[in-house]
């Protein structure tokens, strides 16, 4: 079963990977389909409302079952901040004018910088991942959410992972999520848990796509 996912984080694609191993599915990228991502506006309150209306566009765009992910990082502190603008949070005036790494290291300053001076017994947050799966038609099929509870450090930490990963130690843990091998990080990680939800429905729709007499 060919699963579309619309992204260009090259990140959540490795982890997208990773999470579908032992599944009859085959992962399709845009660059696969030889065609850009359509322009999606992120304007939804929550992450699920922004996953949701990329997974019917990603769908419709492309004619296949499509998985889309919205996520971000929710820090106690800040009141929740950056919420659904965490990939963004340091570019507002002109998001996309940034390549990946340089947003990523500006995220990162500015949250160091907005929570300068706040005590370690202060610096509490969570990752929130909402994964949406929509048909060929863009009918939204399921949508599952993850969450993992950690805190803030105060400097980065490893090269791994993504976005705010270099400041973020899991809770139970003393490795920042970007110091993490691959598959513990997978284990513990707000996209994994979305994906340990969202498994089940993979399985019973590939079980669907194959051939009646291999079932």
């Amino acid at each position: 079963m060919e699963l579309f996912f619309g992204t260009g984080n090259e990140g959540k694609l490795r982890e997208l990977r990773r999470l579908v191993a032992g599944l009859p599915v085959t992962v399709v990228t845009p660059e696969a389909l030889g065609a850009p991502l359509p322009e999606v506006l992120e304007d939804g309150a929550t992450f699920r409302e922004n996953a949701e209306k990329k997974a019917r566009a990603f769908a419709l765009a492309s004619g296949r079952l499509a998985l889309a992910d919205d996520s971000g990082l929710r820090v106690d502190a800040l009141g929740g901040a950056p919420g659904v603008v965490s990939a963004r949070w340091s570019e507002p005036e002109a998001p996309g004018a940034l390549d990946r790494l340089e947003r990523d290291q500006r995220n990162n300053q500015k949250l160091l910088a907005e929570l300068a001076g706040v005590p370690k017994e202060r610096r509490g947050a969570e990752y929130v991942a909402v994964l949406s799966l929509a048909g060929p038609d863009g009918r939204i099929l399921a949508s599952v959410e993850g969450r993992c509870r950690g805190r803030i450090l105060k400097a980065p930490r490893g090269g791994g992972g993504f976005g705010y990963d270099p400041l973020f130690v899991a809770e139970g843990r003393a490795l920042t999520m970007a110091e993490l091998p691959p598959e513990e990080k997978d284990a513990l990680s707000h996209r994994g848990a979305a994906f340990r939800a969202l498994r089940p429905v993979l399985a019973r729709l590939a079980a669907l796509d194959e051939p009646e007499g291999n079932r």
